[in-house]
């Protein structure tokens, strides 16, 4: 049994750790197995005209660290412009921590921070100006909360009757500073909301007065002990907004996949993690900048936040420590991998090295066109299988081809391959191009793999080369008012063919496959005709329509919950909702699009399909661990766990439809059926395989969790087939366990 170790505990300079640090991180593992999955995510984040794409910087902090000044500052600047990376899309220079007075003792006369000049002896709009001279942007770092010296020295709150103490209910807490410590104080936004509302706008009318493009809030989350984190970040994102000025809001660390929807509301980017820096240079030097561990980790981590970054807000892996060549701490191997990650990810793509120092080789990886595109381009990989050091991480573009990148994360060489199917198609080769060195490799026709160093990578584009079928499930997509299913009128396989609503008969053409795109929407497909559920103009009433494939916006749909399962149903080309005409509850009504009024008749349900004859692989979502019979047993009371994709019949499990609904899950080596031991209703159980004896504890019932992924209930005792902790090492306990939101809770099915 293989068993993912650990970074190592972090060893920075005193300011940035402290006594919480052990806590929080346990604390943060804990929330992330209990994240929530499903459909989540809204077609963009914040709507400030920020972050339409992920971001791409620089930092003060791995480099410069708790010694940024005005002159270190401009050099960077100067030489992000000189060295090419401006002209790559770098654009943001951001001063992190370090260049302010104590504010437990010092404020302005309205209560903020004050400038250490010291550092900065002309100032943060000189340095501000200095910045957009090379056409870069700027970027500055605060924490939350009021300064001690406020409260103490009750200041008066800009433009306002009120003062610091009007704002303040509790003096015994503190907010995250990990620069002095206890230095800042809560804000209460119910004492006084105007006063409260009304400070952090006179900060960001402030910090817009330097020119500032970037504001990154640190300790703002409930990982960092924030217990005011969403709070703080929806009024600090009101207060940069009437400030005037478009700034992008970054939060960190370690933010909460519980609490995304808030993160997406009011911010541009959020820290998935803690610090990427390894803290383990001598005698104070930044050098090296981290090391494999810490990008090794993010593997793990990133796979828990796979689609929650979307236009206006990203996920954010932490920088980038590629350009100082072997100060960097990675291997040129692991360079490039830590690139292909964050570009996958598309994650924020901010440097944290000297510049003013670049290494020739990192520079041309940290310009590479085509690895930068790929993290532009907004289309976040997903893991095929992530309980095994060689991993294979994919993505559709939207246009018909496939990202595809190849990881080794092993101490040793490894060939790593993808199966076409594993990504998304089967029935065509498909063309492979490797995007770091602009290469075509040639044509493959099920496959491709590629023999990889200790901790190398490989970046590849994949293009079908034929029409395809996709591997996607499929559903029926059932009308709320007339609890009738989307269905092409006639059975028709034709081009155009009209889509109308039908009573439910088990036919192929109430079937559809919902194939994601990449960017959050997706392709409907029929299952009879292979075409694709299509608005065909953008006029109020048109009737849908089936056609072929041409990867166009008509033919792209975002599903977003309209509550109780339901979803609404947006053509990507015109924004109108699929709705039967008239909410007519009658057998070949028309399905037309129509402006969103609330109605039933616009809002649909998701029941997954399976295909009695198809044997599948039941794939964690988190892991994507595969649901695995103990060594491969035929008997019964066999244990059942999570084990890396092998190809053997124990890990293949046919659907079969019971009454009301149910269905038994067959495992096509025994025979034999998932099952709750006993019965039992102890949560924790593991499950085993057992002879259909017809009892309720060998039947489960398939519940929609957003598009291509479902829980598995129970009809016994209604908990849910669960993957243990969440646990990437194969031989992790497959268990029952009440419904708590948890990826490790949610699986696909995969032919």
């Amino acid at each position: 049994m293989r068993i993912a170790s650990a970074p190592p505990a972090r060893t920075g300079p005193p300011p940035r750790t402290g006594p919480r640090r052990l806590f929080t991180a346990c604390l943060a593992l804990a929330l992330a197995l209990f994240a929530v999955a499903g459909p989540r995510t809204p077609a963009r984040a914040q709507n400030n005209g920020a972050a339409l794409t992920p971001l791409m910087g620089w930092s003060s902090w791995s480099f410069l660290r708790g010694s940024p000044t005005e002159a270190k500052m401009k050099a960077q600047a100067q030489a992000m412009s000189t060295s090419g990376l401006v002209a790559a899309g770098y654009k943001y220079v951001n001063l992190d921590d370090f260049w302010y007075l104590n504010p437990s003792t010092t404020v302005d006369s309205y209560g903020r921070w004050v400038t250490d000049t010291s550092k900065f002896p002309d100032g943060m709009a000189n340095l501000g100006s200095y910045i957009h001279g090379f056409g870069e942007k700027f970027g500055m770092y605060l924490t939350p909360g009021i300064p001690v010296a406020a409260y103490n020295q009750n200041t008066p709150i800009e433009g306002t009757s009120y003062h610091a103490r009007d704002i303040v209910s509790d003096t015994s807490s503190h907010e995250t500073n990990y620069n002095f410590g206890n230095v800042m104080y809560y804000i209460d936004y119910a004492k006084n909301p105007a006063a409260a509302q009304a400070y952090l706008n006179s900060w960001a009318d402030q910090l817009a007065g330097y020119g500032i493009d970037y504001l990154k809030v640190d300790g703002v989350s409930p990982n960092d002990g924030d217990t005011e984190a969403v709070a703080d970040v929806q009024h600090w994102a009101q207060a940069l907004n009437q400030s005037g000025r478009t700034i992008h809001l970054e939060l960190s660390n370690s933010l909460t996949t519980a609490d995304i929807a808030s993160w997406q509301q009011y911010s541009n980017g959020w820290r998935i993690d803690g610090d990427i820096e390894c803290y383990c240079g001598s005698n104070g030097s930044s050098f090296p900048l981290t090391d494999w561990n810490n990008v090794k980790g993010r593997f793990t981590d990133a796979a828990r936040w796979i689609g929650d970054g979307v236009t206006g807000g990203w996920n954010d892996l932490d920088s980038i420590e590629v350009g100082n060549g072997s100060n960097d701490g990675l291997t040129l191997d692991e360079r490039k991998t830590q690139l292909t990650l964050w570009a996958i990810e598309n994650s924020n793509l901010t440097l944290g090295v000297d510049l003013t120092n670049l290494d020739s080789t990192d520079l041309g990886l940290i310009t590479n066109p085509e690895v930068l595109a790929v993290d532009q381009a907004g289309h976040p990989a997903r893991p095929v299988d992530a309980t095994t050091t060689s991993q294979a991480w994919y993505a559709p573009n939207g246009d018909g081809s496939y990202t595809l990148a190849l990881f080794n994360l092993a101490d040793s060489a490894a060939t790593v391959a993808a199966n076409w199917q594993d990504i998304g198609f089967t029935g065509s080769a498909a063309s492979v191009h490797d995007d770091w060195s602009h290469a075509d490799l040639g044509s493959f026709s099920t496959g491709y793999s590629a023999a990889l160093p200790a901790h190398g990578s490989a970046l590849l584009k994949v293009t079908p080369t034929s029409a395809v079928t996709y591997t996607a499930m499929s559903y029926n997509i059932v009308n709320v008012n007339s609890g009738m299913n989307l269905a092409v009128s006639g059975d028709s396989t034709a081009s155009g063919a009209a889509i109308v609503q039908q009573s439910a008969d088990n036919a192929l053409d109430q079937e559809w496959q919902l194939v994601p795109v990449g960017d959050g929407t997706y392709k409907v497909v029929n299952r009879t005709s292979r075409l694709q559920l299509t608005a065909p103009s953008a006029a109020q009433g048109a009737q849908l329509i089936q056609k072929a494939d041409d990867n166009a916006g008509d033919s792209r749909w975002r599903f977003a919950s309209a509550g109780s399962g339901s979803y609404t149903l947006t053509a990507v080309s015109d924004g109108l909702l699929a709705d039967v005409s008239g909410a007519s509850t009658s057998a070949g009504a028309p399905v037309i699009q129509w402006p969103s009024n609330g109605g039933a008749n616009q809002r649909w349900t998701l029941t997954p399909v399976p295909d009695a004859n198809q044997g599948y692989r039941v794939e964690n979502w988190l892991t994507g661990g595969r649901l695995d019979v103990n060594n491969d047993s035929t008997a019964n009371g066999a244990q059942l766990l999570e084990w890396s994709d092998n190809g053997s019949s124990d890990q293949r499990w046919t659907f079969v439809k019971q009454s009301g609904g149910a269905y038994t899950i067959v495992n096509a080596n025994s025979g034999k059926l998932v099952n709750i031991p006993g019965p039992t209703t102890t949560q924790g159980t593991q499950l085993i395989q057992y002879q259909d004896d017809g009892n309720s504890n060998s039947r489960w019932t398939l519940v929609d969790e957003g598009p291509g992924v479902i829980a598995l209930q129970s009809v016994y005792d209604s908990q849910l087939i669960d993957l243990s902790n969440g646990g990437t090492a194969p031989g992790t306990a497959v268990i029952q366990w009440p419904s708590n939101g948890g990826l490790n809770q949610r699986w696909t099915l995969a032919p």
